[in-house]
């Protein structure tokens, strides 16, 4: 035993001697999951496997970290077809403690076999369909759907446990007696296993003495059943041949009434119940075959309401495209009768004051670009454009002038700002507005006033305010 915090070997002392920690109860808990852990092995041995996965649980939850609790428990859930489960428990042991682990070789062996892999997922998909049809009340698809799972995983439990319920809810106990005993087989003691034969043993409703009797009856079957190949006991015979004519004819004629007998009472019969069990897999079929057919009806249905809605939605957009396109239509014929109207005299004389003036030129620059839309627009555009910006740069450069006077920088900013907008080639617009700037700044330049005086320059390199914009700078 090792210290849970160092790792070092404890010894007899109730303290650790390598880190000191106090580890009494911490032995108390290994020994009581060691003892769960012996028990549940006890059971396992005698296939008692619900009652040691029980213990094995128990030691688990005390030490999470009892690394051969956990792989039983693993091989365990395994044996009882549970795989998931087994899975979950052996990749737990191996996060725990993932060197010299025998739960890495469980899930290798798994893992490295995708049929097997294959064969557990088919297990667990049918046996979930098999569970939805049981509640369904569709007994005979849950019937043909636990068949196949227990063809694929005959120690699931659960599937044997699940189809005698269905045997005994059609009231074939026979059926369910032998179901049930299969799950015996693979779990002695299970407890639920038990109680369904019990109820079969009540909806019999056989005396004491016939009890006993099928009791009795059912060991010998199991018996039966356990032997296989070189186990079964062949008696001697006991014939003795004789001479006495009379004694071999009695003998024939006995023999041919067995027959006849035989053939009566087991032949005929297995024939019937098997052209009977044809038919009802047949039926079982056509009901599959139909209830897909109705699905696949439902959904072309459900296509089809689809398919309306969106030609609906499309039809819209194209009414609603030609409405715009016949708007797009009318917008153009106003258009030009504004621009016939505006263009019958000179745009630059037209009577615009400087303000009214500044306040199309504004709506004008927040247009932005132009170039996408139609003639009558840009024609429009142009003559207003004429009209108007020459007005308007200088009304906004008469004010920023007089905010400038008053050192109002931020409003002479704004107004040099909508010259630039109007005409950001104008040497002067582009001075005043980088002035403007510097002065707001205490005499500072910033990086957009540095930008607004080198444009200068570049526009209009002989130029004054090329000059002026120069001293800045410097």
């Amino acid at each position: 035993m090792r210290c849970y915090r160092c790792n070092s070997v404890l010894s007899k002392s109730d303290m650790c001697e390598g880190c000191g920690v106090d580890v009494t109860i911490y032995k108390k808990i290994v020994k009581m999951s060691n003892t769960y852990y012996n028990m549940g092995l006890a059971k396992a041995k005698v296939r008692d496997l619900s009652g040691a996965a029980e213990l094995l649980r128990r030691s688990v939850r005390i030490d999470k970290t009892n690394i051969k609790a956990r792989n039983l428990l693993g091989l365990v859930y395994y044996e009882m077809g549970e795989c998931v489960e087994a899975l979950s428990e052996w990749v737990i042991s191996k996060n725990i403690k993932s060197e010299k682990n025998i739960a890495d070789d469980y899930i290798k062996d798994i893992q490295s076999n995708p049929n097997k892999l294959n064969t557990l997922n088919q297990t667990i998909r049918k046996f979930n369909k098999a569970l939805g049809y049981a509640w369904e009340d569709n007994d005979d698809l849950a019937i043909i759907q636990l068949k196949k799972v227990l063809s694929l995983n005959p120690n699931l439990i659960k599937g044997h446990q699940l189809l005698a319920l269905l045997f005994m809810k059609r009231g074939e106990y026979e059926r369910a007696r032998k179901t049930l005993n299969k799950a015996l087989r693979i779990d002695r003691c299970n407890v639920l296993t038990i109680r369904y034969l019990d109820a079969v043993d009540e909806a019999t409703a056989k005396p004491d003495s016939a009890k006993k009797q099928g009791s009795k009856a059912r060991e010998k079957e199991l018996e039966r059943e356990a032997l296989s190949g070189n186990d079964v006991i062949i008696p001697p015979s006991s014939y003795k041949e004789t001479n006495y004519a009379l004694v071999t004819f009695i003998n024939v004629i006995i023999g041919i009434v067995i027959g006849a007998a035989m053939v009566f009472f087991l032949v005929t019969p297995a024939k019937e119940s098997s052209a009977a069990e044809e038919y009802k897999a047949t039926i079982t079929d056509y009901a599959s075959k139909l209830d897909k057919s109705n699905a696949s009806v439902a959904s072309l249905e459900s296509q089809i309401e689809s398919l309306t809605a969106e030609r609906d939605e499309y039809k819209a957009k194209v009414d609603s495209a030609a409405a715009v396109a016949q708007k797009s239509e009318n917008m153009d014929k106003l258009l030009q009768a504004a621009n016939t109207l505006l263009s019958t005299k000179d745009g630059a004389d037209i009577e615009i004051e400087g303000e009214d003036a500044g306040k199309i030129a504004d709506e004008l620059v927040a247009l932005g670009d132009v170039s996408e839309e139609s003639e009558a627009f840009k024609d429009l555009y142009d003559t207003l454009k004429t009209a108007t910006f020459g007005k308007a740069g200088g009304y906004y450069y008469n004010q920023g002038s007089q905010y400038a006077n008053t050192n109002d920088w931020d409003n002479a900013i704004k107004m040099y700002t909508k010259c630039v907008a109007i005409d950001d080639r104008n040497p002067a617009f582009l001075y005043k507005l980088a002035k403007s700037l510097n002065k707001k700044n205490n005499g500072v330049n910033t990086e957009e006033a540095i930008s607004y005086f080198e444009k200068v320059i570049e526009i209009a390199p002989t130029s004054e305010y090329a000059g002026y914009a120069r001293q800045y700078l410097n």
